[in-house]
C-alpha cells in the first residue's frame, strides 16, 4: 500500500466513522425519530421548532479541528506527506459536508412531510427560517451546504494559525484585531458599513449572503494550505 492510498483510506475511514456512523446513525436518525414521535403523539404547534441539523453543524466544526489533529501525526508516521494529507482532508472533507447535508435535508423532508400529513404546526429549524426563504428542498440544501463549508473552513483556519503560532501569539493577534475593530467602530469609521449592513433586505439577499458565507469558508480552507504544508510535527506549545 503506497502512502497516497494509505492517506486516502485513513481520512476516508475517519470521516465515514465520524459522520456516517457517529453523527448520522447514533445521533441524527434517533433525533429525527424522536421528533416524528413527538409530533405524532403530542401534536405540537407553531411555537415549537424541531432541530435536526444542529448536531451536524456542530460535528462539522468539531471535526475540522479534532479530525485533522488526530490524523496528522498518524498519517505522517505511516509515510504520508503533509501536502497529501491536506489535499485528502480538503477533498474528502468537502464531500463529507455535501453528503452529510444531503442526508440531513432528506430527513428534514421526511419530518416536514409527516408533519403536514398529521397537521402538526411545528417548524423545522433551518437558516432559511431567519432569511424569509420559503421551503424548497434544493434551496434549503444549498443553504445547508454553504453553512457547512463555512463551519468546515473557518475553524480549520483558526486551528492552523494556532498550530503554527501557539496559543499565546494567537491570542495576542486576536486581541490586536479586536482592539482595532473596537477603535474603528467607536470612532465612527465603520458607521457607514454598519448602516449599510443593517439596511440590507435579508429576504431578498438571503441566498446571496449564504453563498458568500460558503465562499468565505472555502477561502479560509484554502488559506490553511500555505500555513500547514510545511508544518512541524508538533504544534507550538501554549507558552511559545
Amino acid at each position: 500500500m503506497n502512502s497516497l492510498h494509505g492517506t486516502v483510506r485513513l481520512v476516508s475511514e475517519g470521516l465515514l466513522y465520524f459522520f456516517g456512523k457517529f453523527m448520522l446513525l447514533y445521533i441524527t436518525i434517533p433525533l429525527t425519530l424522536m421528533w416524528l414521535l413527538i409530533g405524532f403523539t403530542f401534536g405540537i404547534g407553531e411555537d415549537v421548532i424541531a432541530s435536526i441539523s444542529g448536531p451536524a453543524y456542530f460535528f462539522i466544526a468539531f471535526f475540522s479541528i479534532i479530525g485533522y489533529k488526530s490524523l496528522y501525526s498518524t498519517a505522517i508516521a505511516f509515510g504520508s506527506t503533509r501536502i497529501q494529507l491536506l489535499k485528502m482532508c480538503y477533498g474528502v472533507g468537502i464531500l463529507a459536508v455535501v453528503l452529510s447535508m444531503l442526508s440531513i435535508n432528506v430527513l428534514q423532508l421526511i419530518v416536514r412531510t409527516a408533519y403536514e400529513h398529521w397537521d402538526v404546526g411545528a417548524r423545522i429549524l433551518h437558516p432559511g427560517l431567519f432569511l424569509g426563504q420559503d421551503y424548497n428542498f434544493f434551496t434549503y440544501l444549498w443553504m445547508d451546504i454553504m453553512v457547512g463549508f463555512f463551519l468546515f473552513g473557518v475553524p480549520f483556519l483558526l486551528y492552523s494559525i494556532n498550530f503554527r503560532l501557539g496559543m499565546q501569539k494567537s491570542i495576542i493577534i486576536l486581541m490586536v484585531l479586536a482592539l482595532i475593530i473596537m477603535f474603528l467602530h467607536y470612532g465612527s469609521f465603520l458607521s457607514n458599513a454598519v448602516e449599510w449592513f443593517v439596511g440590507l433586505d435579508f429576504d431578498a439577499l438571503g441566498m446571496t449572503l449564504i453563498s458568500l458565507l460558503g465562499l468565505v469558508g472555502l477561502v479560509a480552507l484554502l488559506l490553511t494550505y500555505p500555513i500547514m504544508r510545511n508544518a512541524p510535527l508538533r504544534a507550538k506549545s501554549s507558552k511559545e
